[in-house]
């Protein structure tokens, strides 16, 4: 049996000072700590952090940061800032310029090198909670040259995460739409010189001036474009775009430029705009909104005049250019296999993507999204043509290379492959057995020819030396799972458990089966070169390549037999029963031991999407529900109607006893009887009584021993490949309507936590539910809405944060997570805190009605006609049956625009 796959149709100026004096003797003037009078020394640098933070009676604000001086980010240790006035904190920091810090910001040498990174955070004095200002790590640079004195740093307390800025300063952007190549960059030393010009201009000008920093981000700025600065002062070109002044795109997306100010400019408006770099006295975008308004306090202006030599005024250190119109992108997201062409084998290929990338090009789209594209053999049959079911969470699938870019191939193999090609791209439809038979034997006869010159060459030596961690399991499961005829490992004898020592040795070069191991190294390092090879031709041309993260593994596959610590292998992931399934879904994939993952920072996690990084810029997370909780069903489950969530608040037996619920076998056993069975299978239910049920007290049955499990059953009825489509169809139907009645119950007992208790979802369906008593329904139903809508709230919430900061943190790339399904109310607000792109479906709106309305989508979404769990648009439009004609002709009438009140005619075409 074959699986057939359908195919988709800056003149720059140094100060050079060998000495001056030019009326500065009130340098001598600063408290004397020089030692001499003879001008500062810089063996100091004095740093006031000043911060607008509204806060309530009983807390504070401190400031902690990557330096010791504050606190290495531990709270204990962070500097704690003093109330100037009503939602105005600072303090005074005094860092030794030069000296040993440690940890970031450390230079080889061991000194620091003027770079921190810091954030507020306001503390309860009486409770001890925490509540960080949102959003990433602010930076700030104190090392401009030798000039620089004192800092004022002006900060607004983070209540939300600047949410723009966390996505356009992904690699998306900032390495593909708008990439600014190194050449076209003003380098750092360019840039240090023009801010040290700046400091001693400010110095020349005399006691009370200051220089003022400020930074912008800006990410939407094309190579040939830059970010100017004007202001109604003097020193900013009196609002005249003519005389605007440049700022340093050295490290964009923030933009920065210093500005020296005599004493007395204490306040000022200002606003940026963008223009080509060879005409920047006309502006292409001006930002939105008023001019921004720059004042200098009292004690600012104190600070300033006290200072050494120079103090530099730092603007904000998060400030965004407000872009009138939000940026939009459009892009394609396709199945590699889908995209079969001439040069192919059967199937598409890495290779066939710059094709697509071409595609993009020519049509103004931005962005590639791809399917998995891990491997996935474990059956060596069509069943692993499934891309959700992976064997490694870091291997590439076989399938996808290209066989022509392995080496000078002799004339028969040649020709074997060209007779193969012809044959498998004739097929209307994909034929995986027979492209994956076809591509293995020409693999192994191209290794054996070139296997003693392959393992001595640079390229493999390196890839070998980064990806080891990840490819000698790979390619062992791989060996043990053709020698044993099955990947589950439980089957594998002394080798269903494994450690690095012991597969160093059966990986040996000179073992006598290194050839299995060594043809897989050699297909993951050509797969590995072929899509390196598309990714930066991506790149190159400005086309964003966005992967796809499943949520689960395999259970049998290398990750869970290398790292089995990591899984609740007794576990399985799926989805609890709604409109479109029954009977739930299960997946199959074991669940994630997250509180062992923890242990080492999540270790695997952040490996597994470095691996991503190497090839793309932007991702989805399949089902980024489950980063909240997920849907376990227990391994003697077949249906996801026995799953409940995890993590969760239990209902503790005493809760039920508090409510008057006390007949425990009535809430947690299958709730049967003669009547429930006679209703389900008619004249056959006496036979079904008497083969699956036993009687039990109050004229209730319940199932036998061998049968009261979903898995017990379903291999109780079983047929063999012999049986008729009659006999196949009898017992299908009968295991559906037996499933049934075995989760008629309202209570599942937890797997782990005896005598604690979850609602069966929706069970409200149940005739368990309906035959109870009213008084018994009103407690149960208070359960149900206070399990489901209420106590998880907090806990869910915790967990997504704990884990989707990491995800970000993890790698440079954008990130998007699938939030379809049933949505817990602490979703959007923890995406938003960590700026993860959320996902409309047109054809499956979150609401109630039936076509969404991307006019109401938020701005921080990808939206789309479809996903890849429904059809195709154009599958749905052309391919239509009498069903879904009123459906489509209500969409052409809602949402086309080119509808021509004409009810009943809609295109044939898409």
């Amino acid at each position: 049996r074959k699986h057939r796959t359908h195919l988709c149709r800056s003149f720059f100026f140094f100060f050079f000072f060998f000495g001056f004096h030019l009326g500065l003797d009130w340098m001598d003037e600063v408290d004397g700590r020089d030692g001499g009078g003879n001008g500062w020394t810089g063996g100091e640098v004095k740093v006031t952090f000043r911060v607008q933070a509204e806060t309530r009676f009983g807390q504070e604000v401190l400031v902690s940061g990557s330096i010791g001086a504050l606190g290495e980010f531990d709270v204990q240790r962070g500097v704690a800032m003093v109330c100037e006035r009503p939602g105005v904190w600072s303090v005074s920091v005094v860092l030794e310029k030069g000296g040993s810090r440690g940890g970031e910001g450390t230079g080889v040498d061991g000194t620091w090198d003027g770079s921190i990174r810091y954030k507020y955070a306001r503390t309860d004095r009486s409770t001890g909670a925490v509540d960080w200002e949102a959003g990433r790590e602010r930076s700030l640079s104190l090392a401009f040259g030798s000039m620089e004195g004192d800092s004022v740093v002006k900060d607004v307390f983070r209540e939300k995460p600047e949410t723009l800025q966390e996505i356009f300063s992904t690699e998306a952007f900032t390495d593909v739409i708008f990439n600014r190549p190194e050449r076209i960059r003003m380098s750092l030393n360019v840039a240090k010189a023009e801010n040290s010009a700046a400091i001693t201009k400010a110095v020349v000008l005399g006691k009370g001036s200051y220089s003022a920093r400020f930074v912008v981000f800006a990410g939407q700025v094309r190579p040939d474009e830059a970010v100017y600065l004007i202001g109604s002062v003097e020193e900013l070109g009196q609002n005249d775009f003519a005389k605007a002044i440049p700022m340093s795109d050295s490290q964009a997306p923030y933009w920065s430029v210093m500005v020296p100010f005599p004493e007395g400019k204490k306040h000022f408006s200002y606003k940026c705009f963008i223009a080509n770099k060879k005409s920047p006295g006309s502006p292409i975008v001006i930002e939105d909104g008023p001019h921004r308004e720059f004042s200098l306090t009292d004690p600012e202006l104190a600070a300033i005049r006290q200072g050494r030599p120079c103090v530099i005024v730092h603007v904000g250190s998060d400030f965004s250019f407000q872009y009138p119109n939000p940026w939009r992108g459009s892009g394609v997201a396709v199945p590699v296999f889908s995209l079969r062409s001439e040069k192919s084998c059967g199937v598409g290929e890495f290779l066939d993507l710059k094709k697509m990338v071409d595609f993009c090009v020519a049509t103004g789209n931005q962005l590639l999204q791809l399917l998995p594209i891990n491997d996935t053999t474990v059956f060596n049959n069509w069943r692993d043509s499934y891309p959700y079911r992976a064997n490694s969470s870091f291997a590439l699938h076989p399938q996808y290379l290209n066989l022509d870019e392995l080496g000078k191939m002799p004339e028969a193999i040649r020709a074997e492959l060209n007779s193969e090609r012809t044959r498998l791209n004739a097929l209307s439809q994909i034929d995986y057995e027979g492209v994956m038979r076809v591509k293995m034997s020409i693999v192994k006869k191209m290794y054996a020819l070139q296997k003693l010159e392959f393992f001595k060459t640079r390229e493999f030596i390196e890839f070998f030396k980064e990806n080891s961690s990840w490819l000698v399991p790979h390619a062992l499961f791989r060996f043990f799972t053709d020698v044993n005829g099955t990947a589950n490992f439980d089957q594998w004898g002394i080798h269903g458990k494994i450690t690095p020592k012991e597969m160093e040795a059966l990986a040996a070069p000179d073992t006598f089966h290194f050839d299995y191991i060594g043809v897989n190294y050699f297909i993951q390092f050509h797969l590995h070169k072929q899509l390196t090879e598309v990714a930066e031709y991506a790149t190159a041309n400005r086309v964003v390549l966005k992967g796809d993260l499943p949520i689960g593994v395999s259970r049998y596959c290398t990750d869970t037999w290398v790292n089995p610590v990591l899984f609740r292998l007794n576990m399985r992931a799926g989805a609890p029963p709604d409109y479109f399934t029954e009977k739930g879904q299960n997946w199959g994939f074991p669940t994630y031991d997250w509180d062992t993952m923890a242990k080492d920072n999540f270790a695997w996690w952040r490996a597994r999407l470095g691996q991503m990084s190497l090839f793309f810029k932007a991702y989805r997370i399949d089902h980024i529900l489950g980063f909240f909780r997920i849907w376990e069903i227990p391994e003697s489950w077949v249906t996801g109607m026995g799953g409940r969530y995890k993590p969760a608040i239990k209902i503790a037996r005493s809760e039920l006893d508090s409510r008057g619920l006390w007949d425990m076998d009535r809430y947690v056993s299958p709730y049967v009887h003669d009547g429930l069975v006679q209703r389900f299978f008619g004249s056959d239910w006496e036979r079904v009584k008497g083969r699956f049920f036993e009687s039990t007290w109050g004229g209730r049955l319940k199932f036998k021993e061998q049968f009261n499990t979903e898995r017990k059953l379903q291999e109780a009825l079983r047929l063999p490949e012999s049986a008729s489509a009659g006999e196949l169809q009898y017992n299908q139907t009968l295991e559906d309507k037996l499933f049934i009645l075995m989760n008629n119950l309202l209570l599942l007992e937890d797997i782990e936590e005896k005598g604690t208790y979850h609602p069966r979802f929706n069970f409200h369906s149940t005739t368990s539910f309906q035959e109870l008593p009213g008084d018994w329904k009103r407690a149960f139903e208070e359960i149900y809405q206070d399990y489901f809508f209420r106590r998880q709230r907090e806990l869910w919430r915790t967990q997504g944060l704990r884990k989707l900061p990491m995800m970000k943190s993890a790698s440079g790339m954008l990130v998007c997570g699938e939030d379809l399904g049933f949505v817990p109310d602490c979703v959007p607000s923890v995406m938003d805190a960590t700026s993860i792109l959320g996902l409309r479906v047109q054809r499956m709106p979150g609401d109630d009605v039936e076509f969404g309305d991307p006019a109401t989508y938020e701005y921080t979404s990808v939206a789309t006609l479809s996903s890849h769990d429904t059809s195709t648009f154009r599958g749905w439009w052309e391919n239509r049956d009498e069903m879904d004609l009123p459906k489509l002709r209500r969409y052409y009438k809602q949402v086309s625009a080119e509808w021509n009140r004409n009810w009943f005619y809609i295109p044939t075409e898409c």
